[in-house]
């Protein structure tokens, strides 16, 4: 394994000085696939700084220059609102650290934004990604057949081999995130092969998904397939599909993973759930203490355990599983703002591409058209996760905002260059018009 991802590492350093996309692809790569917490030999190296580098230098050796479209901003807005909770933090060496952790996020987003210029890109980037995510699900299952997984409820759950998806949640709502966009390879114009490997890696991740028992993403899943369905012209073709699929798959279910997805109709006795209730009172006294900028980012859980926690007996060290009083309690109001800001305009975003390419429908691909239409689907699908779910810092959010961001760059230039054609068109029709003896000394001509 070593040698392979090192193999990897060298090509995509190697290409991507001559190709700054590849090495944008390498970075993605090991953004995902973490090989220094595989390996302490990768950590030493410090391999995603390295490639982080190369795609820089590249870049800007081969004319390339970083964009800020209006969404772009957006995240570097709310990186902001995380640099000023900073100083009046429960732990500032604690939310510096977890502020330059996200920072190398939002250098993927704008990196992705900078350097994905044309459709072919665009498509190559998300593939990857998509593939990126069945290699998670893959490991996971994986390991879980070589009696690695974590234990929660007498339920053995299913986890990664890395941070990426080291949680059974954190995994679950990963793969639940990339269904969507592995649909867009199953549009017409595909090829056969493609589309059989696709649904061979969408099982895959619906196998990865339903081994880690959790619950707040089968259900997500659930919510955003429901949503697909009910937008889709073929929703009574595709729903009773869903439903029959649905019952085959809980019926190969084991009972212990049967028993943990029956809870969600008793969860008043559900402890898990019940001191998550208690976590959400601790992050609301969090946004009292310091309502404008919070508590700092990464210390819900320090705070719930060393102050916050309003719970009887002993402290908890929870963080906040709720999306909502993590970025409340964590970054208060200026972190509301721009979190929820950059939020209302992603999804504007991906909606006007929607309408464009929805208004020319023949100068636009199935796949790219489908694009901006599964980016909100996965965006409502964390909104809704978010109620029992700590993802504000989730990398879903930035690299697909990223991708988004590129779209709207390849749109708006495709626009201007059509624009400038019909311009340019119109303007030697105006100039044949006036001018007819010029226009008509072309080779043959008896004009004069």
């Amino acid at each position: 394994m070593i040698p392979l991802i090192a193999f990897g590492i060298v090509v995509a350093g190697v290409w991507g000085l001559q190709d700054p996309f590849v090495g944008l692809l390498g970075l993605l790569a090991a953004t995902i696939i973490q090989p220094g917490e595989l390996f302490p030999l990768f950590n030493a190296m410090h391999v995603e700084r390295i490639l982080s580098a190369v795609v820089f230098i590249s870049m800007f050796t081969h004319g390339g220059k970083l964009r800020f479209p209006p969404l772009t901003k957006k995240i570097i807005w709310f990186f902001v609102a995380c640099l000023a909770s900073i100083p009046l933090s429960f732990w500032i060496s604690n939310s510096i650290t977890s502020t330059i952790d996200f920072g190398k996020m939002v250098i993927l987003s704008l990196m992705i934004t900078s350097l994905v210029q044309t459709r072919k890109q665009f498509r190559i980037l998300v593939f990857v990604f998509a593939l990126l995510i069945a290699y998670l699900a893959a490991t996971s299952i994986i390991s879980y057949m070589q009696g690695n997984f974590e234990v929660r409820m007498n339920v053995d759950r299913a986890v990664g081999l890395t941070s990426a998806s080291d949680n059974p949640d954190t995994l679950g709502l990963t793969i639940a995130m990339s269904l969507p966009i592995f649909c867009l390879f199953l549009t017409k114009g595909t090829k056969w092969i493609t589309k059989l490997s696709v649904v061979a890696l969408m099982g895959l991740c619906m196998l990865a998904l339903m081994l880690t028992g959790s619950r707040g993403s089968v259900l997500t899943l659930v919510a955003m397939a429901g949503i697909a369905a009910m937008r889709s012209r073929k929703r009574f073709v595709i729903i009773p599909a869903a439903a029959i699929a649905g019952i085959v798959i809980w019926s190969v279910l084991p009972a212990q993973y049967q028993a943990r997805y029956a809870t969600v109709d008793n969860l008043k006795h559900d402890d898990s759930y019940q001191n998550r209730l208690i976590s959400w009172e601790g992050g609301w006294h969090m946004f009292l203490h310091n309502p404008l900028t919070g508590i700092g980012v990464g210390n819900y859980v320090y705070a719930n355990g060393m102050k916050y926690w309003p719970g009887p007996g002993r402290r908890h060290w929870l963080d906040a599983h709720s999306l909502y009083f993590k970025v409340l309690g964590e970054l208060g109001l200026v972190g509301m703002i721009t979190f929820f800001g950059f939020v209302w305009h992603f999804y504007r975003t991906n909606s006007t591409m929607s309408k464009t390419m929805k208004d020319d429908p023949e100068k636009y691909p199935p796949w790219m058209r489908m694009y901006p239409e599964a980016c909100n689907i996965d965006i409502i699908g964390l909104l809704y996760c978010g109620y029992a779910y700590h993802d504000l810092f989730r990398d879903t959010w930035y690299t697909m905002a990223g991708m988004s961001a590129a779209l709207y760059l390849i749109l708006q230039r495709e626009m201007a260059e059509q624009s400038g054609a019909e311009e340019g068109k119109a303007a030697k029709e105006s100039a044949a018009i006036a001018s007819p003896p010029e226009a008509a000394l072309v080779k043959g001509s008896s004009w004069a």
